[in-house]
Order: structure tokens, then sequence, then C-alpha cells
């Protein structure tokens, strides 16, 4: 999801976790320079206890840091790993489905390792999505102005939401063709491994 304000982020993601709580789902909301505070707002607004929803364990609002890298750095294979084992305990707990809100703004947070992400995010459409009950938004801020992640985003999402139009992605590469262009994975990489170097200077 592409968005340019924070109305509008609240828009998508709060009647997204909204829905996923009303059917059960083990819902986590993962942010990153996008504050919980406001979403927690939106749901209290829709009547929904959100106390009691974390404490009952339906809902998660984690940081991007204590998702992704809790030992302070992105491991792609944990990651992975981590997602399913994850899934596959809420299904076991009786959960229909997991359901995600990603800040994306975190791809650009210096974490090490985090070069590896778009390689994550790409992948878990060839081996989380088809076998797995799990829905994901992920959502980035376009005011930043990155083009080169936009870019990236394009490649490795088959869906996308503009102004809250859900659209059939003419950009999406399937994992196994954008590994057989080395030029991908090399660009990805260089691109994150300097985001990574610019935030240690």
């Amino acid at each position: 999801m592409v968005y340019w304000s924070r109305e509008e982020f609240l828009q998508a993601i709060v009647p997204f976790i909204a829905e996923g709580l009303q059917a059960g789902d083990l819902v986590v909301h993962v942010f990153h320079e996008e504050p919980a505070e406001p979403v927690v707002e939106g749901l209290e607004a829709l009547g929904l206890d959100v106390a009691a929803e974390i404490a009952n364990g339906k809902l998660m609002l984690l940081t991007a840091a204590h998702a992704f890298a809790p030992a302070g750095r992105f491991d792609l294979e944990e990651a992975t790993t981590g997602l399913k084992d994850m899934i596959q305990s809420a299904c076991n707990a009786g959960a229909p489905r997991v359901r995600f809100s990603v800040d994306l703004s975190y791809v650009l947070s210096g974490t090490p390792g985090i070069e590896d992400f778009m390689t994550f995010d790409s992948r878990a459409n060839e081996e989380i999505f088809p076998s797995f009950p799990f829905i994901c938004i992920c959502a980035y801020d376009a005011t930043r102005g990155v083009n080169a992640l936009v870019e990236d985003m394009f490649v490795t999402h088959p869906l996308v939401f503009v102004r809250g139009i859900p659209m059939v992605n003419p950009y999406y590469q399937p994992w196994q063709q954008v590994t057989g262009q080395a030029a991908y994975l090399a660009r990805w990489k260089d691109r994150y491994s300097a985001a990574v170097g610019s935030a240690r200077t």
C-alpha cells in the first residue's frame, strides 16, 4: 500500500486490523515511523477493547526492530522460519489465519542485515502465501520520495493499493523469476547496504 498521509494510512490499516480481530485472526501490527497510538485510537473508536485483545493474545503491537531483528540484526532465514512458526502456532491455537500490517519504512532503518529484507518479501510470495493462511499489508509513505524503494516494492508485491484502490500489479515478478536476474539481487544488496552504512555514519 502506497499512501500520502497518516489519515490515508489509518483509513486502510484500522479496518484491516479490526476485520481480523472480529474474524478471530491473530493480528500483528508492526510499526516503525508511523506510531502505534493513532492505530489504537482508531480501533477503540470502532468499539474494540484493544487492551483485552492484546491480553488474550489476539493482537500484537510490535516495533519493527522487535518483530524482525530482536537480536539487533535482520536474518533472512530466521525471519522466514519465525514467520512460518508463528502462523502454524496461531492456527494450532484455533486462529483461522494470521494477518500482518507492516510499516515498510523499516527497510531504510539501517539495521544490519536489512539488505536481505526485499529478498524476504519476495520469497514470502512463494514460501508462505501459497501454503499458510496469511494476509499482509506492507505500507509505505510515498512522501518520503525514495524512488528506489517504491520500485523494489512493485517488483515484490503482486497487489498494490494506491489511493485506496486495489490493483493487480503489472510490475510484479515472482521469486523464481527474480532469482534468475542476478542484477535485481545485487541491486537490493547495494541499495540497503548503503542505507546501513548511512545510518551508522
